[in-house]
């Protein structure tokens, strides 16, 4: 009662009123990232540590999926989870290439980016990223073809407690039904039409969805922060000559704003 008080004489005071749909901001898409063969080099976009002082090097690897159905989703959240501890394992404490190793996924409007980081001042960043694609090549054969019925159902437990846990915190509930206004999406039962998707989930699911995002329809971005000093470091070239957005150029820093503009270019083909 008091809250809806609240809500009625900011309403009275501000006097809003209902938008138009040709007056809504536009809605921010996810560019997609250039597609590449799994035979083929990725995109690659080296920069300079802009922090002469700092002797680290980092590697950021984002594997995108522009599915937009809720499987789609979950079936990101499951290989985010099935990934996070054997990368860590083996890139931070067998190889201890780095102190900061880490995994997960960001959405992004309707796309899902699956990334994996390494930040080391022990190793050069061809290095973390040649140890981090072979991880990722080892990950159908090591983790995802031996998963049993049980593992799959511990994990889908994992994600689908974290989605039915109350909010604890009015605030946590009004920030996720506002991103839904925000992005223009206004699916407000997302949570549940989430977790009926991930209790459907079966291993030929996983298989079949990282064999799309990896294989068939991979669109990588490798990110390499390279210092100045250090053993580790080099200057990078300003451009890499990209033009027609293939795959398999190297990317300096004054080319992101090409990157960007044939991203653009796709999404209104």
């Amino acid at each position: 009662s008091e809250a809806l008080d609240i809500v009625s004489t900011i309403d009275k005071t501000i006097s809003f009123e209902t938008s138009t749909r040709d007056r809504y901001p536009a809605r921010l898409r996810a560019l997609p990232l250039p597609a590449s063969k799994s035979d083929e080099s990725p995109t690659t976009l080296k920069i300079s540590e802009p922090n002469p002082a700092n002797d680290n090097a980092a590697s950021h690897i984002t594997l995108q999926s522009l599915g937009t159905s809720e499987k789609d989703h979950v079936l990101a959240d499951i290989l985010s989870a099935v990934i996070e501890e054997p990368f860590f394992d083996d890139l931070r404490t067998k190889q201890q290439l780095g102190y900061i190793v880490s995994s997960g996924v960001r959405a992004v409007d309707q796309s899902r980016t699956l990334s994996v980081i390494v930040q080391s001042n022990v190793a050069p960043a061809e290095k973390l990223t040649a140890s981090m694609v072979a991880f990722l090549d080892s990950v159908e054969e090591k983790l995802l073809k031996p998963l049993t019925a049980v593992d799959i159902e511990l994990f889908v437990k994992g994600l689908v407690d974290s989605r039915l846990e109350p909010d604890k915190q009015l605030a946590t509930e009004v920030t996720r039904n506002w991103s839904e206004i925000a992005s223009g999406r206004f699916q407000y039962d997302r949570l549940k039409a989430e977790v009926a998707a991930l209790l459907a989930i079966k291993k030929q699911d996983i298989l079949d969805f990282w064999a799309k995002i990896y294989k068939e329809e991979r669109r990588m971005l490798i990110s390499e922060v390279i210092p100045r000093k250090g053993p580790s470091s080099k200057e990078p070239a300003l451009s890499g000559g990209y033009e027609s957005g293939k795959p398999d150029t190297i990317l300096g820093i004054n080319d992101i704003k090409k990157l960007r503009i044939n991203g653009e270019r796709s999404l209104s083909a």
